[in-house]
């Protein structure tokens, strides 16, 4: 099949039909990725606000949509826009892509949202506020930075930030996390689900649903492991350790800290993080 492309420098619209994977690649502003309502439509509109800097660069072929500025691509190209001139570089670009693309969206400093999204995907950024909302599948979200936040996921999540916070909740079954200095907040709906969670001296909290036993593991320098409102472990100087075990366990936590505490809960929902409502 033909390739398609187009170099976009200011607001247009682009329609392809029948997209089964996106790629997106920028560097700051804006991406909205959100699935279409409607599960028949196969297509994908490209909605494209504004444009400083470089050019947004489009292609498509074979299925395969790509949308970013060529130079963003692999870290030599997040550096050179990190150290230079790239760092003007911005677009506002709203997808409407169908349920079952499998999406990569990634930016040096951009906003992400991707939403709706029902097969796997990977998002990943530097400093930009990452909001991931009613995906299913096998869900990587990277950052350094910047916050993360993940809502009514359904599957498997991996997150990993520096000094971002991590805050995820929906029936998350398969969880790893790790960060430095972040914050951690789980909620599992999942009747069944395991969390790994490595932090630094970040604060760890995981809910999980009422009458569910759980199994915890944890291990900190100096951090403290408290289990429904009860402190537990064998603190000793320079050392916490949690080992308990439940054998009606579903659920089960495995937390390494330096500073950081550990909180599992089960029942009333987690604080809800505020999210900036600029489209996320």
């Amino acid at each position: 099949m033909a390739t398609e492309s187009w170099v976009v420098i200011g607001p247009q619209i682009i329609e392809v039909e029948d997209v089964r994977s996106l790629r997106v690649q920028v560097s700051g502003g804006r991406v909205d990725v959100v699935a279409h309502e409607d599960p028949a439509l196969t297509g994908a509109r490209l909605e494209v606000h504004r444009v400083d800097g470089s050019p947004l660069e489009v292609t498509y072929a074979d299925g395969a949509l790509w949308a970013g500025v060529r130079s963003v691509t692999g870290i030599d190209g997040f550096l050179d826009r990190l150290r230079g001139p790239g760092q003007r570089d911005r677009v506002e670009v709203h997808l409407a892509v169908p349920a079952h693309v499998v999406a990569s969206v990634a930016s040096v400093n951009a906003d992400l949202l991707l939403a709706g999204v029902e097969q796997d995907a990977t998002v990943s950024t530097v400093g930009g506020g990452v909001v991931v909302d009613g995906t299913r599948g096998a869900l990587s979200v990277k950052s350094v930075s910047s916050d993360v936040v993940v809502r009514d996921h359904l599957g498997d999540l991996s997150v990993g930030t520096v000094s971002g916070a991590a805050t995820a909740s929906g029936a998350l079954h398969r969880v790893t996390v790790t960060t430095v200095s972040g914050e951690v907040t789980l909620d599992c709906l999942a009747p069944t689900s395991v969390c790994h969670v490595r932090t630094v001296s970040g604060d760890v909290a995981v809910r999980l649903p009422a009458g569910h036993g759980v199994g915890v593991e944890a291990r900190s320098v100096s951090g403290r492991v408290v289990i429904d409102g009860v402190e537990r472990g064998d603190r000793r100087p320079g050392r916490t350790t949690v080992d308990l075990r439940d054998d009606r366990a579903t659920c089960y936590v495995y937390s390494q800290t330096v500073s950081g505490h550990l909180t599992v809960l089960h029942g009333a929902p987690l604080a809800e993080p505020v999210v900036d409502a600029g489209g996320a």
